[in-house]
């Protein structure tokens, strides 16, 4: 009785006001029919077993089936094999978001928050990973930082970058090695973009800890994710200003050659290449490099 009637609490608030405490459900999600139907189920064998358990031990005997009816919903809900065979924890999905699997994945991908992405590859849970984690993330980025001044402020550093290029790559050192990845309220870098009015906030930029490569960049989204990394910069002594480039091998003008982690955009708006698009996509051709 306890764990039906949980699993259906967190069902329940996971559609009206989501669950803020676990990795890609902290938005409100959609009702399924499939998730509904076990839910329902779920609170008629708690309404059940709980009348079972309060008759006479002889009568209780005779209700042993209320057992099986009270175990089924979770049979129902958890049994069945995934059909996306993605590894959906990583992708921040639960029972709680499996509706999303059973959407046709031509109605999300023509959602505009995609345009310009490629999405003729990509699930329907791959694509409502995707919306949940560009919601959450221009939600929390938008809101706390509408200018270069709030991010300053609030501890972000620029790399240098924007001295010879239209783009300055603001990084906060302390959530680098925080051992928090994909966390919208913790974004280790912000890309500020240059316009005639000054320098815009574009994008905000995920990157993964120290030491790891693409092979270690976790699945969100399939090949609509576009990870990438650099294997040219070359940094100052405190590692975190670009001091040069690697040209035939050396660094020039200066600095020490150090790749970088992988990283993960999301344009806090609209981006002719999508909204994972990688900085050098940005307008001739759209250029997509690694993906997860």
């Amino acid at each position: 009785m306890a764990i039906d009637a949980g699993v259906a609490l967190a069902w329940a608030v996971s559609r009206t006001a989501g669950l803020p405490l676990l990795d890609g459900l902290s938005g409100r999600e959609a009702v399924g029919a499939g998730d509904l139907a076990t839910t329902v189920a779920e609170v008629l064998a708690v309404a059940a077993a709980r009348a079972a358990v309060r008759q006479p031990a002889p009568a209780r005997r005779r209700l042993s089936p209320v057992v099986v009816l009270a175990v089924m919903p979770l049979l129902l809900g958890t049994a069945a094999p995934s059909p996306h065979g993605h590894g959906e924890a990583a992708a921040g999905h639960s029972r709680a978001g499996d509706d999303h699997g059973h959407a046709p994945a031509s109605a999300l991908a023509s959602d505009p928050l995609f345009a310009g992405a490629d999405t003729s590859h990509a699930s329907a849970a791959e694509l409502a990973a995707a919306r949940r984690l560009i919601e959450s993330t221009r939600a929390a980025v938008g809101e706390r930082f509408p200018d270069q001044a709030s991010l300053i402020a609030a501890g972000y550093r620029s790399i240098g970058d924007g001295r010879v290029t239209p783009y300055d790559h603001l990084i906060k050192p302390e959530y680098l090695a925080d051992g928090r990845e994909l966390d919208p309220d913790r974004v280790e870098s912000v890309v500020l973009e240059r316009t005639p009015a000054g320098w815009r906030v574009a994008s905000a930029m995920f990157i993964l800890e120290e030491g790891k490569t693409m092979a270690d960049v976790p699945f969100v989204a399939g090949n609509l994710t576009v990870w990438h990394d650099h294997q040219n910069l070359c940094w100052d002594r405190s590692g975190l200003r670009l001091a040069g480039l690697l040209v035939n091998g050396k660094c020039f003008p200066g600095g020490t050659l150090r790749p970088t982690p992988p990283m993960l955009h999301v344009w806090l708006a609209d981006h002719p290449c999508g909204p994972f698009a990688g900085i050098e996509g940005h307008g001739g051709g759209c250029a997509h490099g690694h993906a997860s």
